[in-house]
């Protein structure tokens, strides 16, 4: 479990890997789908930048600036 530096769309905050990849991080379940996917795309690197679309119900596009870091 290592201490993660997380900012989505320039708003930056700390978590951990266990609350990540657990879907907890926000109450927005788009963005924990995002947030895991930029986890998984980092791998054992120190940290990523990466744009994440995703899309809702109702098809509308929805995009996620994360960087991650471990702290």
């Amino acid at each position: 479990m290592a201490k993660i530096r997380a900012i989505v769309n320039g708003v930056h905050f700390y978590t951990c890997t266990r609350a990540i990849n657990k879907q907890t991080v926000s109450d927005n379940s788009l963005q924990n789908v995002a947030l895991r996917f930029a986890l998984d795309c980092m791998g054992k690197d120190l940290g990523i930048g990466r744009d994440v679309h995703l899309y809702d119900h109702k098809i509308k596009k929805h995009t996620f600036q994360i960087q991650l870091s471990v702290v």
